[in-house]
């Protein structure tokens, strides 16, 4: 377990009972209780919870999301693996919309050259293929939010009201078959549901950790999309559950097979 993961270990601990205290953490990840206490300090800072002397607690009144740099490491292997899979779909001279969130970025990582349009609402992806002759770069307008790392709100949506792309890679928060994608913020879901409209051929890329959970606002249901990516850690009755709801579903092979 790298850092990334033990901190969102801790803080779906701290979602499902709601406090959490320093030296049980240190106990269960085998790590000082500094160690711990510089981890919740992450979310501290984010107002996801307060700190007391021996722990910590959820505060029940913030969006319970963390942000897009302490999730950016988790699960990466697995993502990457999602990544190049979706990417495999894209064709030369295609436009592209890329959502924001850490799965939906790793498409970016394997485009092999391709020359294509790449439209997004995502700070990181921005970066990531800034300074690429090979591909043609637009930024969606909006008010910058640190915690997704992106741009989101009225005009965000109003400009992939106009926007027409030969494919959309999108990420979610959460996603189950009875509730569909799922965000904790409203203007999040609003957002990513223009974001998703504006592509012809739609993708959802999660990995296998994000089904089953339910957040507050719902932004699409599973068999909206063309495709759904997500990784083999998927137990087989869940595979077969979703296989009776998507259209098509393929399961990413991570051990050794996504490289970086």
């Amino acid at each position: 377990m790298n850092i990334t993961e033990r901190r969102m270990a801790i803080f779906d601990l701290l979602q499902k009972n709601g406090v959490v205290e320093l030296a049980e953490l240190a106990k269960q990840f085998d790590v000082s209780t500094m160690t711990v206490r510089r981890d919740l300090q992450i979310f501290q800072r984010q107002g996801l919870i307060s700190m007391n002397y021996g722990g910590a607690y959820l505060n029940k009144e913030a969006v319970q999301e963390p942000s897009f740099a302490a999730k950016s490491g988790c699960r990466l292997v697995q993502k990457q693996a999602i990544g190049q899979i979706a990417a495999g779909f894209v064709c030369d001279g295609e436009t592209i919309i890329i959502d924001c969130g850490t799965t939906p970025l790793q498409v970016l990582k394997y485009l092999d050259g391709k020359r294509v349009t790449v439209i997004t609402n995502s700070m990181p992806a921005v970066s990531f293929v800034s300074g690429n002759p090979k591909v043609k770069l637009i930024f969606a307008p909006g008010e910058y939010d640190d915690i997704s790392a992106g741009v989101f709100g009225n005009l965000t949506t109003e400009f992939y009201s106009r926007v027409h792309a030969d494919k959309v890679f999108m990420g979610a928060h959460g996603c189950s078959i009875e509730n569909g994608v799922t965000e904790p913020a409203v203007e999040d879901a609003s957002t990513k549901k223009a974001v998703m409209a504006a592509g012809t051929e739609k993708f959802l890329l999660v990995d296998a950790t994000k089904f089953d959970h339910t957040y507050l606002m719902q932004n699409a249901q599973l068999d909206d999309f063309d495709h759904v990516i997500t990784d083999e850690s998927m137990d087989e009755a869940y595979r077969k559950q979703l296989a009776a709801v998507c259209r098509d579903v393929r399961y990413a092979q991570f051990r050794g097979d996504a490289g970086h």
